[in-house]
């Protein structure tokens, strides 16, 4: 039972961290390299998206969890899910996550909207 409710216990722990990469990269106010944080935000919407929530989803709970709103914080939202639809057919391929993951842009280059 331990083993059970401790993996419960850890995919909760990497959707909360998973969702913090994804409000940080809405959050106009986020500190650090602005594309350095979407980049990070884009993988964690992948991963999210594996473990079965939608990109969609994942950016309503990472406004609710950031208390964002705004003109913004829109902005933002709608930018990550342009370039998740332009690049959804690399955001599977590992080498492009791992470098998503760091931060790095994957070589060749995502699209951008």
């Amino acid at each position: 039972m331990m083993g059970v409710h401790g993996n419960l216990f850890g995919q909760a722990a990497d959707k909360d961290a998973l969702l913090a990469k994804v409000t940080a990269a809405i959050n106009p106010e986020a500190d650090g390299d602005r594309k350095e944080l979407i980049r990070k935000g884009l993988a964690a919407l992948a991963d999210l998206n594996a473990a079965g929530t939608t990109p969609e989803a994942s950016l309503t709970e990472a406004k609710a969890k950031g208390s964002l709103n705004g003109n913004k914080t829109e902005k933002m939202s709608k930018m990550l899910m342009e370039m998740w639809t332009l690049n959804t057919s690399r955001l599977s391929e590992p080498a492009t996550l791992d470098a998503l993951r760091k931060g790095e842009m994957p070589d060749p280059a995502l699209k951008r909207p």
